[in-house]
This record gives structure tokens, C-alpha cells and sequence, in this order.
């Protein structure tokens, strides 16, 4: 007798097999999505939010999360992913002819969005979110192999569309609620910080300006409506994470703010203001980061991201991958490091990371949120 066409009503074939596999990967992928969307909006800690995402400043997820398509009224669109892959796992583990239906219209419509919102980010976000592509890719193959396999229905079986509708909504206002909760939660803190800010004394921006950009919104840093000075030690561990957000802060206001590094190794060999050699490797990361003001960025980006190396020669084959010759002993280098480390005296500056904004001090870290809300409140005139 032959079989009906049939992607799940046949047995463990191969194709189904394939169908179960890729309904997991697509469940696995939106709850880290979700996971991504609270850590990123509404941290809880300094570096909760998974840096795996962020890959450079086009294949990155922050874009994209922080973009109004991230959410349908506080629900995070990767949240509707976790049901259509579990409408797909339970259609391949109790296969019926009312379920396969269904999901064959629900890959369909799916499939679309995903191919929409793959245009939406290359044309008005101008970037990729890489775990979102992947989820675009898995639904692509749920399409494919429902519509090479399966049945082929663009209505879905209204009684199992019931049914599952009603776990989306039941769903969607558990995530909303969560969502509000942490929102009202944000507001409170960020509002806080935003008081406290205003309260501290200004001493202004460094007296001699650094070479040494991050990023520039405007010709002058002068003129930049946001004017960030980040006090950095290479070997220091919570410098790592500032360095990781000032990433995210030029992602959200590239137009609006300016970042410049002043370095402060801690560590007596080029800084007189420390007493010990704390961070035996951290003057010859500044000196070696401040041989060639053009390799700078890319130079600080590496130096951290091999911090854990910086005792086991790293600094040496980064001093010949960007052919720097001579920085570790050359002394015009080191007084540019030293005239940094000074810039720190008007700042009582004892501790990394120190970073001042449009002349005002915060010693440590601040979660991102909450730089924002203190930029909000700077770009409004307050």
C-alpha cells in the first residue's frame, strides 16, 4: 500500500529525524534570544548579557535588541519562535493529520517573517544578528522539508490552531508581565542614577586631550553632546568589561557621543602614582597600544581580548603583527603614556576603571542601562 505524503506519519524517517533535530535547534536558539533580550534591556549585573552574539559591529544581536521590532508590546518576538518549535516537535512526536497541517501553514508563515525581517536588518538596521540568522536558516529548513515531505496547507486545522493559540497568549502574558516587572524595576534605578549624576561635581573634561580615540561623533571631542574619558589599566579585569561596553554605548549613539582612553597602567614601572607592580604586563600593553595612534583601536581590542595571555609573550606577537618596533623601550612612547597617567591627578583618580562623563567622575562600572538613561538625560538639556 502506498504511504500519503507525509513528513511526520511515517515513521522515524530520515526527513523527520532532520524535522526533530531542527525544531530543537530553533526552540534552543529563541530561548537564548530570549534570554539575550532581558540580559541586554534589563541587566541585572555588570557583563550579564552573553558577549556570543556580538561578533563585530555588523553581525551583532544588541542592534537588533535594542531595534522596536525586539518586541510585540514588551513580548519578545523570539519568544513566538519557542512555540513554532514546539509546535514542530510535538507535530514529528505525536504525528497526526490536524497537527502536520497546521504546522505546514505555520512554517509557511514563519518562513516569511523570517525572510522580512532578514531584509528589515540589512536595510534599516544595517546589521545581521547572528543567532537571529541562524533561527531564519532552521525555519528555511522547516519550510523545506514540510513542503518536500509534508502536506501542503496554507490554513492551518483550526481546533489544533485553537489549542495552540491559546497557549500563546497564556504565553505572551506571562512574558509581558515579566517584561513590565523588570521594565518598572529599570525605571526606578535608572531614575536614581540619573539624581545622582546630576549631584556629582563637574571637574570637567582632562586638560590635554588624548590622541587616543575610540570613537569620534564630532571633529572636535569638545563638541561631542556626550564626551566619555575612560581611565584604563590593560591587565585589569573590569576594564575588559568597560571596554566591551563602550562598543555597545557607540552602537546606540554613534552620532552623539565621543570617546577618548587615557591610559593608567597600575603599575609602578611607568606610573609613579602606584606603588607596587600590581599588573606586571600592564606598561608595556599601554606603551606597546600607544606606539601607532592609527593601530590604537584595533590594538586595544586585541590587548583585551588576550588579557589573559599578557604574561605569556602576547604583547611581543602583537608587536609584530602590527609591525611596531621598539615600543616597549622607546621613551617618547612611555612620557605620552606617562603624560595620560597625569591627566588623572585633577581626578584624585586611586582605581581602574575611572570614567569621566562630560566632566564628572564614576569610579568602577555602571551597567549599560543605566549609562543610557544618564545620556537620555544629557541629550534632553537636563
Amino acid at each position: 500500500m502506498e504511504q500519503k505524503k507525509s513528513l511526520t506519519m511515517n515513521g522515524m524517517t530520515g526527513p523527520n529525524f532532520l524535522f526533530i533535530l531542527n525544531a530543537v535547534g530553533m526552540i534552543a536558539v529563541s530561548i537564548y534570544l530570549t534570554t539575550h533580550f532581558y540580559d541586554v534591556l534589563y541587566p541585572t549585573k555588570l557583563g550579564g548579557a552573553s558577549t556570543l552574539c556580538n561578533i563585530s559591529n555588523f553581525f551583532n544581536c544588541d542592534a537588533a535588541t535594542y531595534s522596536k521590532i525586539s518586541n510585540i508590546a514588551g513580548v519578545p518576538i523570539s519568544f513566538f519562535g519557542i512555540i513554532v518549535g514546539l509546535l514542530f516537535l510535538f507535530t514529528s512526536l505525536m504525528p497526526g493529520e490536524s497537527l502536520e497541517k497546521t504546522s505546514s501553514a505555520v512554517a509557511k508563515y514563519n518562513f516569511i517573517g523570517c525572510v522580512l525581517l532578514f531584509i528589515f536588518s540589512l536595510a534599516v538596521l544595517g546589521s545581521l544578528c547572528p543567532f537571529c540568522t541562524l533561527y531564519y536558516i532552521l525555519s528555511g529548513v522547516a519550510f523545506f522539508l514540510m513542503w518536500k515531505y509534508g502536506s501542503n496547507s496554507w490554513v492551518p486545522d483550526f481546533k489544533v490552531a485553537g489549542l495552540w493559540a491559546v497557549l500563546l497568549i497564556g504565553g505572551s502574558a506571562f512574558m509581558y508581565m515579566t517584561t513590565k516587572e523588570k521594565a518598572d524595576v529599570n525605571a526606578k534605578i535608572s531614575k536614581s542614577i540619573v539624581e545622582q549624576f546630576r549631584k556629582l561635581g563637574s571637574s570637567g573634561d582632562p586638560d590635554v586631550e588624548s590622541p587616543y580615540k575610540i570613537h569620534m561623533a564630532t571633529e572636535k571631542f569638545a563638541d561631542s553632546p556626550i564626551r566619555i574619558t575612560v581611565f584604563s589599566d590593560f591587565q585589569c579585569p573590569f576594564c575588559k568589561v568597560v571596554a566591551e561596553q563602550m562598543h555597545e554605548i557607540i552602537r546606540r549613539y554613534p552620532n552623539k557621543v565621543s570617546i577618548q582612553y587615557m591610559f593608567f597602567p597600575l603599575d609602578a614601572k611607568c606610573n609613579s602614582n602606584v606603588k607596587g607592580r600590581f599588573h606586571e604586563s600592564a606598561c608595556d600593553a599601554a606603551m606597546l597600544a600607544a606606539c601607532d595612534e592609527k593601530k590604537f583601536v584595533s590594538l586595544h581590542d586585541e590587548i583585551f581580548a588576550n588579557q589573559d595571555k599578557l604574561q605569556s609573550g602576547v604583547l611581543a606577537d602583537l608587536a609584530k603583527k602590527y609591525e611596531l618596533n621598539g615600543c616597549f623601550e622607546n621613551e617618547t612612547i612611555k612620557n605620552r603614556v606617562i603624560e595620560a597617567i597625569n591627566q588623572g591627578t585633577k581626578y584624585n583618580l586611586k582605581s581602574t576603571p575611572t570614567i569621566i562623563i562630560n566632566g564628572k567622575k564614576i569610579e568602577g562600572t555602571i551597567p549599560n542601562n543605566q549609562f543610557f538613561a544618564i545620556f537620555e538625560d544629557i541629550l534632553s538639556g537636563n
